[in-house]
């Protein structure tokens, strides 16, 4: 798939198409006014003003016919009488903004901003039996390497991982992955069932033990001489009860822009890397502390 073609995105129950489908807003207007009046005869222009608060019933028609465009104040409108909201909504106003934006950097910029909202719908959580793929690092190391090299022999994808495992490690992992439709052989070659996972409904205790294990690899990389395609750092910091709160936000949302960014690299992937956010208090809480010590 092109980089500038959107992602296929499943309609909603409602039948309304969906945002994240379109990188055109004019388009994306004219299907959903064309299918909400198919669903109900009676919805019209006039209508869809009056749920904006449009002083005119056709200025809707003429956007979507190019003849005018869309303030951020009159986006903000559509996106009411759309009936969409949170990363829907924000994808829209940044597909407004891309449509009318004639600087080509900055339509680039926006662009990006939009493949990689279209990316982040395309994390699939993973739970149930499939949680049986956080037990071990190695399972989501072999995951990506597999279809990174292209190799299947597990001999060959075992001396591709650092550190290096040992081939009935790989070969039993392949098969559990296959087995969890992780990994799918495909013209004879190993491809992902969905391209990005993320932990679902699994027993905290197996995410904690994986976490565990990236720490422990996290720590032996520290005996390594320092190399471009690693980088360890730390920050200590005081931080207010607040902030604290914001700093996890932070973290979590770096995380998913990871996942998004990556998601839409359109150049082929080299090598398999591990990311590791850790947060963790260095002293009590002062204000405990104060009233324990009191």
């Amino acid at each position: 798939m092109n980089k500038n073609t959107p992602r296929p995105v499943q309609e909603p129950a409602s039948g309304l198409p969906e945002v994240f489908a379109f990188l055109d807003h004019r388009d994306f207007l004219r299907e959903w006014f064309e299918v909400k009046r198919t669903l109900s005869k009676a919805f019209s222009y006039r209508t869809f003003a009056r749920k904006a608060g449009f002083a005119s019933h056709a200025f809707l028609s003429e956007v979507i016919q190019g003849r005018r465009n869309l303030s951020e104040d009159s986006s903000d409108k559509c996106v009411g009488a759309l009936g969409i909201a949170g990363d829907a909504a924000l994808y829209f106003k940044i597909l407004v903004r891309y449509g009318q934006e004639t600087h080509l950097d900055k339509r680039r910029d926006l662009l990006s901003d939009l493949l990689r909202l279209q990316a982040a719908r395309s994390v699939e959580r993973v739970g149930g039996r499939q949680a049986e793929y956080f037990a071990h690092w190695i399972h989501m190391a072999i995951r990506e390497a597999a279809v990174v090299t292209g190799y299947t022999d597990p001999a060959q994808i075992a001396g591709f991982l650092r550190p290096a495992a040992k081939t009935e490690e790989v070969a039993a992992s392949l098969s559990l992955l296959e087995r969890l439709d992780l990994l799918r052989m495909v013209d004879g070659k190993w491809q992902y069932a969905f391209p990005r996972l993320t932990p679902g409904d699994v027993d905290p205790q197996v995410i904690k033990t994986l976490k565990r294990q990236m720490i422990l690899l996290a720590q032996d990389r520290l005996s390594d001489p320092e190399s471009p395609d690693t980088h360890i750092a730390a920050v200590t910091l005081s931080v207010s009860r607040k902030h604290l709160s914001r700093i996890r936000e932070i973290l979590d949302r770096t995380r998913r822009e990871l996942l998004a960014e990556t998601a839409t690299d359109d150049a082929p992937a080299d090598q398999v890397v591990q990311v590791n956010f850790q947060l963790f208090p260095l002293s009590e809480s002062f204000e405990r502390y104060r009233s324990h010590h009191a």
